[in-house]
């Protein structure tokens, strides 16, 4: 346990502080999905734990069943449920196969309730979380935005997600007792990433698994154009050692590759580089990206969208249309967790 705990703070400073110095770990954009609807307070029951679970009450993993988010810069005190529900929607598109959706949840009130346990950081200390995806997890207000976002699918997109919210009530992963830091992110390559190779931290249920159906992602392929000029301007912020001089064909060289793809580190102008660093540099996808160079104009080819650690939601999607159901889907993306059910009052 204490192991655990040792590497949960570590992460944790991992996830607070590099944000701040270049916006390096995403919960990713909501997805593109049909807009607009009225949203409806539903109240959200708890559902009995399925055959096999794990229930935990008591002030283990949650208090009271109430989180504090900041929305648009002002702390709420609400419902841990409902506060997945916002979440569950800002995330993923209810066009997504149930059990994708399901498994979303129980990611998105896993990481809230880890979020929850490690204390309100600096970027928030009045809240718990907060409503950027950036930093925490996107955050959609059904009373104003549902309308506006599905359209007239509107209550038709609130009742699959809410009921999705309900059937996994209560429901969180754990591992050795605790919640995880349930990360998800859009798109991952062939593989997920493992979060020794983006975040420095080796995760034990944070490895690389297999990830087919991310291609589907409007986002899984992508190219970012840049000139030599407009490349070596952001280095001069962010990487002012790094020598950008002569021929851009000499720039990049002795990169490390994840087993996903990914690129670790890199020689870039001399400076030894993150992948995470050149993805925000240049504004990537992902750090799965190749370069291809013709004359003073570079063009970035990127796999993937997204940190690619943990659940990937077009794998989820994928895995759901081939019959997974969401617990076989997070068991899959989380290796050795336990789905435990909780008390929420």
């Amino acid at each position: 346990m204490r192991k655990v705990l040792v590497i949960g703070l570590l992460l944790t400073a991992v996830i607070y502080i590099l944000p701040v110095f270049c916006g390096l770990l995403e919960q990713e954009e909501p997805l593109s999905i049909p807009q607009e609807s009225v949203a409806a307070d539903a109240e959200i029951t708890e559902s009995p734990p399925a055959e096999g679970e794990q229930t935990v009450t008591g002030e283990s993993i949650v208090a009271n069943g109430e989180i504090t988010v900041l929305v648009d810069g002002e702390a709420r005190t609400m419902k841990l449920e409902d506060y997945v529900v916002s979440v569950v929607a800002g995330e993923i598109s209810p066009d997504f196969p149930t059990d994708a959706i399901r498994a979303q949840a129980v990611a998105a009130r896993t990481y809230a309730l880890y979020k929850q346990k490690t204390g309100r950081p600096a970027q928030h200390e009045e809240a718990d979380v907060c409503d950027d995806p950036a930093h925490c997890a996107a955050f959609v207000d059904l009373k104003t935005e549902a309308a506006a976002r599905w359209g007239e699918q509107a209550d038709t997109a609130q009742d699959v997600i809410r009921q999705a919210v309900e059937d996994t009530a209560g429901q969180v992963l754990t591992y050795e007792g605790e919640p995880i830091v349930a990360v998800f992110s859009s798109a991952a390559g062939e593989k997920t990433e493992r979060a020794v190779d983006v975040w420095g931290s080796d995760i034990p249920y944070l490895q690389s698994v297999d990830s087919p159906g991310g291609e589907a992602c409007p986002k899984y392929y992508d190219a970012v154009v840049l000139t030599a000029d407009e490349i070596r301007a952001r280095a001069e912020k962010t990487l002012p050692s790094a020598d950008l001089s002569g021929d851009p064909s000499g720039w990049f060289k002795a990169s490390e590759r994840s087993e996903a793809g990914g690129i670790v580190r890199m020689k870039f102008g001399g400076v030894e580089v993150k992948g995470t660093v050149m993805r925000t540099l240049l504004g990537l996808n992902s750090t799965n990206f190749t370069v291809k160079i013709d004359g003073n104009t570079l063009t970035f080819t990127t796999t993937g969208y997204g940190h690619g650690v943990g659940l990937s939601q077009w794998g989820a999607k994928y895995s759901a249309e081939q019959g997974q159901t969401y617990d076989e889907i997070l068991a899959h993306y989380y290796p050795g967790t336990t789905l435990t059910t909780i008390s929420t009052e």
